[in-house]
Formats: structure tokens, C-alpha cells, sequence
């Protein structure tokens, strides 16, 4: 690969999009790898910024779908990679329709049935509702890495009974497998951020631990538990609308007294807990809250 001889100016890092660009070609291969990203998948990267992570990755996998919400960045990017297997979406991609996207490069390509995985320098100003966005097309994904603050992936990846074991624990890992990979400095970075970073792998569960039509009463029951994450659960969840009596035949049918507290359960009791009082509260399955 050449880079064109002209390239436009290249802007610089913008606080206000939260652009730390990852510079160290050592730790660029090492979360690729992480991914085991091969010759037949194809990727969805998030902030490309200025592409040294899509450097690697179009070495690597078959095509990169990439969305970048700079618009000078991504005219840079543009030029960068325009010999390249690689598609760039110009925008916010929280807005996006990530199953179109994905679908429309594969039959570009001819990888309609390609892996697709994901693997991102995420911003890390917007990594809570970026992941949730993953998750919610996690049928999308054969994995997930990415990089973000340090104190996010201990929240993804923390077990009961910690301190940082919250609402975002319990509803990822009800979604995938979470693995903590390996932490970066701040001087891997340009410029480099105030904060650790790491790396995290976001498996999505081939066998969903609670039905689908369920999952947003299910995410509904978990966030109504943490807002006072001290408190018992036979108060916290009288919020949801339940009659008192049902509430404690559910939690009894859940095996759970209603004196324990949210922090100490783990998110197989989270599901036995709202599966029971889901089947007490007929309009549960289909509440649209909860992501």
C-alpha cells in the first residue's frame, strides 16, 4: 500500500469530538490480533481518525466499513484509502443504520456471508451509548474490541459483590461474554488523554440468556435496582408498578429474599428475577424501555 502523493491537509486533533489518535504500531497490531481479524471478515470501525488502526485492519480482513463524524478527517481519510476496500460513512453513527450499512458493503463486495466484526478506538466521550448501540445489532457481530477509558471496562467486565458492578455490568453481560484484554498509557496516544485506557473484547452470546422480547423489562428491572443500588430490592422494586403481594411471590419464585440488595446479584438471578415478575405484569414484555 502507498499513500497517494497528495494528500489534503491533515487536521488537527479537535477536543470537542474527544480525538486522542492512537500512534503506537505495537499496540495497533497487538488489538488487531485481539480480534483475530483474518482475510475472510469484514470490520465496522468507529473514528477511524486518522486511520493508523485502518492501516492495520485492511492488511488484515477483507473490507472496512468506517463511520467518522469529523468531516474534515474523513475527507483526509478518504483520499488516504481511495484504493482501498473500504467504505466510509460521513456522520454520527448513532444514527445509523448499522444492518444496512453492513449489508450494502457486503454485497458491494461480495461477502455477503462474511464474519463481521467490530474493532474501534471508540470516543471515549461517547463509548456508554456507542456500546449500547452495538449491542442492540449485536446479531451483527461475531465480536467486539474495543478501546476505551479504563474505568468503563471495569464496569463491563465487573463481577457482584465489587464496587463497580452496576446497571451497564449486568445488562452487557447479558449480551455477550466481556473479557479484559490489556490496559494502554496515556503516551500511546496523540495527544495523549488524561485518563488509562484499555482494551475489551464484547462477545456476543450465541444462546441469548433472556428472550428477546423480554430484554427491555429486563433492562427496565436492573435499572430500577441500581438507582439505589444500597437499598433492598423489596423496595427499590415496587417502582416497577407491581402490587406488593406480586412482587414478593416473584421474587420468592426467583429464589431471591426481597432483603437483598442489587450489587450482590449475579446476571443469571437479574434474569430469573425479571422473568418471574414479567409474568406478573402482563404489559412487561412488550415496555419499550430499557435499551
Amino acid at each position: 500500500m502507498t499513500v497517494p502523493d497528495v494528500l489534503p491537509s491533515l487536521p488537527p486533533p479537535r477536543k470537542r469530538f474527544g480525538q486522542h489518535f492512537l500512534r503506537d504500531r505495537h499496540l495497533l497490531a497487538r488489538i488487531v490480533a485481539a480480534a483475530e481479524v483474518g482475510p475472510d471478515d469484514l470490520v465496522v470501525e468507529i473514528g477511524p481518525g486518522r486511520g493508523a488502526l485502518t492501516e492495520v485492519l485492511l492488511e488484515r480482513a477483507a473490507g472496512v466499513i468506517a463511520f467518522e463524524l469529523d468531516r474534515d478527517l474523513a475527507a483526509w481519510l478518504s483520499v488516504r484509502f481511495a484504493d482501498r476496500r473500504w467504505r466510509l460513512h460521513v456522520g454520527d453513527v448513532l444514527e445509523a443504520d448499522l444492518a444496512a450499512c453492513v449489508t450494502e458493503a457486503g454485497a458491494a463486495w461480495g461477502l455477503t456471508s462474511a464474519p463481521v466484526k467490530v474493532v474501534a478506538n471508540v470516543p471515549y466521550n461517547l463509548s456508554t451509548p456507542i456500546v449500547e448501540k452495538l449491542l442492540a445489532a449485536r446479531h451483527l457481530w461475531t465480536d467486539i474490541v474495543l478501546m476505551l477509558q479504563r474505568e468503563v471496562v471495569w464496569r463491563l467486565a465487573a463481577a457482584p459483590g465489587t464496587k463497580d458492578y452496576g446497571y451497564f455490568s449486568v445488562v452487557v453481560q447479558a449480551a455477550c461474554e466481556v473479557t479484559r484484554l490489556f490496559d494502554v498509557p496515556p503516551g500511546a496516544f496523540h495527544p495523549p488523554p488524561k485518563v488509562m485506557s484499555s482494551v475489551v473484547r464484547l462477545t456476543p452470546r450465541p444462546v441469548a440468556i433472556m428472550p428477546p422480547e423480554l430484554m427491555p423489562y429486563f433492562c427496565r428491572v436492573v435499572s430500577v435496582a441500581f438507582e439505589q443500588r444500597r437499598k433492598m430490592l423489596g423496595g427499590s422494586l415496587m417502582r416497577l408498578g407491581l402490587s406488593r403481594t406480586d412482587l414478593l411471590e416473584g421474587l420468592a419464585r426467583a429464589g431471591i429474599a426481597p432483603e437483598r440488595r442489587p450489587e450482590t446479584l449475579s446476571v443469571e438471578t437479574f434474569v430469573r428475577i425479571a422473568q418471574e415478575l414479567a409474568a406478573r405484569l402482563p404489559s412487561a414484555g412488550t415496555s419499550q424501555e430499557g435499551a
